[in-house]
């Protein structure tokens, strides 16, 4: 029989939800949106009364989805997506604008390929606002599901797919050596020795995978005598003569002014970067933006 009766489920339910579902379990959820667990609890609880059916099935250490509890949250991560997008949308036809997009980049990405992408899309569109914020990328996976951000521009790695979001290959890099300005050049047999400052697995996963496989292809063990979470941090710590660091030969014209990037065809790596965007929520404005970023000629991830 049909339960047709009134639901008191509001869009706090569904980030509630969802929230637990994507950090693994009820603790997590709180920390990610800091706020009390107990709160949390509660609320997916009275979720669950209101459903007629478990979201989440409970266990000593674990907390897994049930299969009614699956398809609930496929719809309501679409749901929340696009109340996230309506609401940007009207605060921005509320001050005249005709468009808001939000974009979200890896560090990895930065290069004259997104900047003169963004730079004519702002030239055939100029009453669209289009924000860029750098994450990383499981950040901007997470955000692009439940709407939080529109496009992202991140690496491609076996690691970094969902069947919700699409991809689009834009282009690639070689991953160069980067050194003090001032510096010389350095031979590739003088770096088994030299120090070198990576960023941190935890948020740099995909990048230190690339890295692993290169450096097992040619057998070379980098002497890593530090790990920084930000790029910047790293960037000055090789301004500060503390070790080398490697990043893609694309960013060179963004890197400070006190760095160089110099090529390294001996580590045999290349990076390629991805558009990334919804494929359960998509518009137009969307794609006019993508426009400006066609696919590589190799194809599309």
């Amino acid at each position: 029989m049909t339960n047709n009766k009134p639901s008191r489920l509001g869009i706090r339910h569904l980030r509630y939800a969802l929230a637990v579902a994507d950090a693994g379990g009820f603790r997590s959820a709180a920390d990610m949106l800091n706020i009390a667990q107990p709160a949390i609890s509660k609320t997916v609880r009275d979720t669950e009364e209101d459903l007629g059916f478990p979201i989440f099935i409970r266990g000593a250490k674990s907390v897994d989805i049930s299969p009614n509890g699956q398809r609930f949250l496929d719809d309501a991560r679409q749901a929340v997506a696009q109340f996230e997008r309506t609401i940007r949308g009207s605060r921005r036809n509320a001050i005249g604008d005709r468009g808001h997009i939000i974009v979200g980049y890896s560090a990895l990405a930065t290069s004259n390929h997104l900047s003169e992408g963004l730079e004519t899309f702002q030239a055939l569109y100029p009453g669209v606002q289009v924000e860029m914020h750098v994450m990383s990328t499981d950040t901007m996976m997470l955000k692009l599901k439940n709407g939080t951000i529109d496009l992202a521009f991140l690496m491609v790695h076996k690691s970094v797919r969902d069947p919700e979001i699409a991809q689009r290959v834009i282009w690639s890099s070689p991953i160069g050596l980067v050194l003090p300005q001032d510096a010389p050049d350095v031979s590739f047999e003088t770096l088994h020795n030299a120090p070198f400052i990576l960023g941190v697995r935890e948020n740099w996963r995909s990048y230190r995978a690339l890295l692993d496989r290169s450096f097992d292809t040619i057998g070379f063990t980098p002497n890593v005598v530090d790990e920084a979470w930000d790029i910047q941090v790293i960037f000055q710590r090789v301004t500060n003569g503390r070790g080398y660091t490697l990043y893609p030969m694309s960013a060179e014209a963004t890197l400070p002014r006190s760095l160089r990037v110099m090529p390294l065809p001996q580590l045999n790596a290349e990076i390629e970067i991805a558009m990334a965007w919804s494929s359960v929520a998509d518009t137009s404005l969307l794609r006019m933006f993508r426009a400006q970023y066609p696919a590589k000629e190799t194809g599309i991830a």
